[in-house]
C-alpha cells in the first residue's frame, strides 16, 4: 500500500469516528432537550415537578417529597401552564379526576398558589364529616385500621392510621392525630356544584382544604379547570 492510500484510508477512519461523535453527541443533545423541555416548571407540556412542603397530605406524602404531576391526565385547561394561558374554556379534552386522585391545582383564592391533595368529591356529592368520618351521599365511607401508625411530620410520636375506601374504588392511608375531635371533624353537608371538586388532605386533623369555605384562609369547592393534573409519582 502507497504511502498516500495509506493517509486517505486513516482521513476516511477518522471522518467516520468524527461523523459517530456527533451523532452520538447530537442524540445525547435531543434527548436531554427533551427532558429539560418535559420537566422543567412551567414548560414541560406533559410533567410539572413540585415540591411537597407540608404534612397535609401525610401519611401519603412525606414533607419534602418532589411529586411528578401528569399534566396530561384529565386534559388541559387556560390555567394548565405558569408562564401563559392557553385560548380555551373548560378542559380540552374534558377529563374528570376521580375519587381518590391525589392532585394539583390552583388555590382559588389566589391562583399563583399550587396545593395537593386528595379528590373524594365530584360535581353533584354531598359531602360531610360526622365525627371523623368521611360521608359521601349520606354513607359513611368504610376505614379500616392500618397495620401501623404513621409517624407526625417532624415529631417523634405516631398517629392512628386508617384504610379509606370511598366508592369506585379507591383505597389510601389517612392520618387522625385528635381522633373525633379534631377542628373539623363536625361539618355541615357540603353540596359539590357542577364543574367543581371536593378536596381533603389525608392528615384530616391538618389541613386546609375543601371543608375550609372562608375567602381569606379555605380552599372552599375546586373548579375543574384549575386542576393541573394528577400526581403520578413521588420521590
Amino acid at each position: 500500500m502507497s504511502k498516500t492510500q495509506e493517509i486517505l484510508q486513516d482521513d476516511r477512519a477518522t471522518q467516520r469516528q468524527e461523523r459517530r461523535v456527533l451523532v452520538l453527541a447530537t442524540s445525547l443533545g435531543f434527548f436531554l432537550f427533551l427532558a429539560v423541555y418535559l420537566c422543567v416548571p412551567g414548560v414541560g407540556p406533559i410533567i410539572r415537578i413540585f415540591s411537597n412542603p407540608s404534612g397535609s397530605m401525610l401519611p401519603s406524602l412525606p414533607v419534602g417529597n418532589y411529586l411528578v404531576v401528569s399534566r396530561a391526565s384529565y386534559g388541559y385547561s387556560r390555567y394548565s401552564f405558569d408562564s401563559f394561558e392557553l385560548p380555551i374554556a373548560g378542559r380540552w379534552p374534558a377529563l374528570m379526576p376521580e375519587r381518590g386522585d391525589i392532585v394539583v391545582f390552583r388555590l382559588p383564592r389566589d391562583r399563583n398558589t399550587h396545593y395537593v391533595k386528595r379528590i373524594v368529591g365530584l360535581p353533584g356529592d354531598r359531602i360531610q364529616m360526622l365525627q371523623g368520618r368521611l360521608s359521601i351521599n349520606g354513607a359513611l365511607v368504610p376505614i379500616e385500621p392500618a397495620p401501623t401508625p404513621a409517624s407526625m411530620s417532624g415529631e417523634k410520636r405516631t398517629a392512628p392510621t386508617y384504610v379509606e375506601k370511598p366508592p369506585g374504588g379507591a383505597s389510601y392511608h389517612i392520618m387522625k392525630g385528635e381522633g373525633v375531635n379534631g377542628p373539623s371533624d363536625n361539618t355541615q353537608e357540603f353540596v359539590v356544584p357542577p364543574g367543581h371538586l371536593f378536596a381533603l388532605g389525608d392528615n384530616r386533623d391538618n389541613s386546609t382544604d375543601s371543608r375550609h369555605q372562608s375567602s381569606a384562609y379555605g380552599v372552599g369547592f375546586v373548579p375543574v379547570e384549575l386542576v393541573i393534573g394528577r400526581v403520578v409519582l413521588t420521590f
